[in-house]
């Protein structure tokens, strides 16, 4: 098809104006997030409440002031000693882990230099070897056990500062907990108020938007929360398990620290290509060939094993049926997101792809290309 000179500039303006609209959406909501997001997440405790609420609203017969009230109770007595629960367990761990960090990785050092140094092993020989080849360099030994010494220095250094640094965020987050109760109080009154008035404004939006942008925002918003919460549920499902399991296993093995350990273990687990095999593999061989302690060895391999036999029957059918990515998919969403925005990319990642599905769906994309081509919308 051939396209005129007046057709193509008209093709050109829509796209740039589309362009235009999107730059200025991105600057507005980078501006408006910092400000409005107690709000948005008082609105999304507000949605995640109005099933029960409109279950004793019907079902009950309570007024809706008596349900959005009992429910938002409810919501923040249970995450409130959770957290009470969960941050003062881990100080008290995480704290007495420090105290022992620093003993134990020098124990672990000298392990290994041992094992460097002793002349029985393989290593040794290697080393012999290069030292055989420079013969004019006889104090290169002294510089590799130097250089040894230094790097596991480091180690035990680094590690010693991640157990200190995460107290001292913990001690930040106590700092700033006025700020953080008050924000917390502004999202539950926000919470309360939207769900009151919920109805009402749900009428009012429904009645200010074109037929056709009630229609398509519906399929969308509909395709997200489903998707999207789906996402979330499946997630916290999966970890929720990892945590629970490496928390009963750690305690039959006799392990201190447990709780604390199994968080750590369900945080690592969101990551890709690692998961638990990242704590618990390393783990096993310290405590096999360094700790002399065979049976935590071993059980934290059969933990291992338990773990990966569990995941593999959930993650997929818990992934696929709550989502609707398939697994090489979801992979290849988490994967981006991380190297584009680092961890929180684990969260962004399938999310922009849930919402880019949504938005195919809804025949949005398609809408967009016919705008930009100057095709009525009435069209099939």
């Amino acid at each position: 098809m051939n396209i005129g000179s007046s057709q193509l500039i008209g093709i050109l303006i829509r796209l740039g104006l589309l362009v235009l609209i999107g730059v200025a959406a991105y600057y507005i909501l980078s501006f408006a997030l910092p400000l409005l997001y107690p709000f948005l997440i008082g609105w999304l405790i507000a949605m995640a409440i109005e099933p029960a609420v409109r279950f004793m609203e019907n079902k009950l017969r309570l007024p809706r002031w008596a349900g959005v009230s009992l429910m938002l109770i409810i919501v923040l007595a249970v995450v409130s000693s959770l957290l009470v629960l969960l941050v003062t367990q881990v100080v008290i761990e995480l704290t007495r882990l420090a105290e022992l960090l620093p003993t134990s990785l020098e124990r672990f050092n000298q392990y290994l230099l041992d094992l460097f140094l002793d002349e029985d092993t393989g290593i040794s020989h290697l080393i012999q070897n290069v030292q055989t080849y420079l013969q004019n360099n006889p104090e290169h030994q002294k510089e590799i056990v130097s250089s040894i010494r230094e790097n596991l220095g480091v180690i035990t250094q680094k590690g010693t500062e991640l157990i200190t640094g995460i107290i001292a965020g913990i001690g930040s987050f106590l700092t700033d907990l006025p700020y953080i109760v008050a924000v917390i109080v502004i999202i539950f009154l926000a919470a309360l108020f939207i769900g009151l008035d919920w109805p009402r404004m749900r009428d009012a939006l429904n009645r200010s938007l074109p037929e056709r942008v009630r229609r398509t925002g519906g399929i969308v918003l509909k395709d997200i929360r489903t998707s999207l919460f789906g996402f979330v549920r499946a997630q916290l499902t999966l970890i929720s398990i990892t945590a629970i399991l490496v928390m009963i296993g750690l305690w039959i093995l006799g392990v201190k620290y447990a709780l604390t350990v199994a968080i750590i273990i369900g945080v690592v687990d969101l990551l890709p290509y690692l998961g638990v095999g990242a704590v618990l593999v390393p783990w096993s061989a310290y405590s096999f060939f360094f700790g002399g302690d065979t049976k935590l060895a071993v059980g934290l391999l059969v933990l291992y094993g338990v773990l990966l036999v569990v995941r593999q029957i959930l993650e997929t059918k818990l992934v696929s049926s709550n989502v609707g990515l398939d697994p090489l998919t979801t992979l290849i969403a988490l994967f981006v997101g991380l190297n584009l925005f680092g961890f929180i990319g684990l969260i962004i990642g399938p999310v922009s792809v849930v919402i880019a599905i949504a938005l195919y769906r809804a025949n949005v994309f398609r809408d967009l290309w016919r705008f930009i081509k100057g095709d009525s919308f009435n069209r099939s």
